[in-house]
This record gives structure tokens, C-alpha cells and sequence, in this order.
């Protein structure tokens, strides 16, 4: 029974990366509603597991379940974004100190090829987006909490929607390689203290560039992320003004 059930989650959880890829590649449309029989269709499964991925979805934000008539896509909104990266803030750095404290020779080296790609890859495509994604998965499964791995995860999946047009339309590659240089380093020296200042660092400024254009009220969506800043106990550099 448990193994029927892994095989399902696994299918609802392929579904629902699947659905939002559609929507970060306008497949979907934001706005349309769509039956869980035609998503069904369109991703070869069953309203089952289709159900499923579009619950995980709606609790990220990316779609409105609607009785009997199927999910709206919404993409991630303003205040949405805010949820997103303030769970970022909250989770990301404090994992990153855990996983100094166990990490090992061949995470060491995992991290140095996938910093070694994003170098490789200045122009911030495609290549260096999925090398991103991994640094980060590394880091966050060395610590061996796995629930935690899969739950930032899935927020760094769903912030990739409007995440990617931050680098390089916002700040340079070269900034954001840089900070990925200094978690790798930090990590290597087994400085838990020092990695969870180069994330806190990183990811507060990732998130103070998506809040600050999201194209909504801005100055009330930035007032509120730097409150979850200051609540995260959050220094470092100062906030893109």
C-alpha cells in the first residue's frame, strides 16, 4: 500500500512540475481557466493525480481551485511573492549552517562543478539557471533534512517563474556569482557561521529585487518583506533601495 502511494505522489508531483513549467513558458495562461479533464489530456494522466498536483499548486499561489469547474492560473502575485521569499529568508540560511556541519568531500566537489557552470554560462541561460537549482538542492539535502529540502524546493521552482528575469535584467550575473562563490567557499570550510551569512546575504537580496519589481504597490510589498527581513534577524548588505 505505502509503495501505491509513493508511486502516486510521484506522479502528482511530476504533474505539477510539468504544470508549472507550462505556466513560466506561457503554455498556460495566466488568468484561463483550465478542467482538470484538459490538463489531463495535455499531460497524459488521469484527474487523480492531476487533482493532486493543482492542490500543490494553489498552496503555492500559482492557482485557484474553482468547485466543479477546474484551476485558474494566477502565477505568483506581489503579496505572493513576499510569502515566497520570506519562507526563503526563514529556512534557507539556518539549513545552510546545518549542512557545514555534515557536509562531505564529494558534496564539496558537486558544488564546485555545478559554481563551474554557472562561470561557464554568463549569458544567465538556461545552462546556468539549472546549475543554480542544483547548487542550492545540494546544499539543502547535505543537511539531510529532507521535508525541508522538498519544501524550498518547490518555493525556488515557484519563484523561477519571475526569479529568472531578475538575473541579468536586475543585477549582474557577476553579483550573483559572486555570492554563490562565497556560500561554496564557506561550506568548504566547514564555517556553518559563515555559510549562513552568505546565504542570509544572497537570498535577502534576491528577494528584495523580486519585491521591489513586481510591478504592484511596491513600497507597501517592500515595507512588509524587509519586516520578515528584521523578523529572520536578518544583517548584511543593505537593501536595494
Amino acid at each position: 500500500m505505502s509503495s501505491l502511494q509513493s508511486s502516486a505522489d510521484i506522479k502528482s508531483e511530476q504533474i505539477a512540475a510539468e504544470i508549472r513549467d507550462a505556466i513560466r513558458l506561457g503554455t498556460l495562461q495566466r488568468g484561463t481557466l483550465y478542467s482538470a479533464r484538459e490538463l489531463g489530456e495535455r499531460f497524459g494522466a488521469s484527474r487523480t493525480p492531476v487533482r493532486e498536483a493543482l492542490l500543490k499548486l494553489a498552496d503555492l499561489g500559482l492557482v485557484r481551485i474553482e468547485r466543479n469547474r477546474g484551476a485558474r492560473v494566477l502565477g505568483p502575485d506581489g503579496r505572493g511573492v513576499v510569502e515566497l521569499c520570506s519562507l526563503r529568508v526563514l529556512l534557507e540560511p539556518p539549513a545552510c549552517r546545518s549542512a557545514a556541519a555534515v557536509m562531505t568531500t564529494r558534496d564539496d566537489e558537486e558544488l564546485a562543478a555545478q559554481l563551474a557552470i554557472m562561470a561557464a554560462h554568463p549569458d544567465a541561460g538556461p545552462e546556468y539557471f539549472a546549475a543554480d537549482e542544483k547548487l542550492h538542492d545540494v546544499i539543502l539535502r547535505a543537511g539531510g533534512n529532507r521535508r525541508l529540502a522538498k519544501f524550498v524546493g518547490e518555493l525556488r521552482q515557484t519563484l523561477a517563474l519571475d526569479g529568472r528575469l531578475s538575473v541579468p535584467r536586475y543585477q549582474s550575473v557577476e553579483t550573483a556569482l559572486r555570492e554563490h562563490t562565497d556560500i561554496v567557499e564557506a561550506l568548504r570550510r566547514r564555517d556553518g557561521v559563515a555559510a549562513e551569512s552568505a546565504m542570509r546575504k544572497h537570498v535577502v537580496r534576491s528577494g528584495e529585487l523580486l519585491v521591489a519589481n513586481t510591478g504592484e504597490d511596491s513600497w507597501g510589498l517592500v515595507a512588509e518583506w524587509r519586516r520578515w527581513v528584521g523578523i529572520a534577524g536578518t544583517t548584511g548588505e543593505r537593501p536595494v533601495s
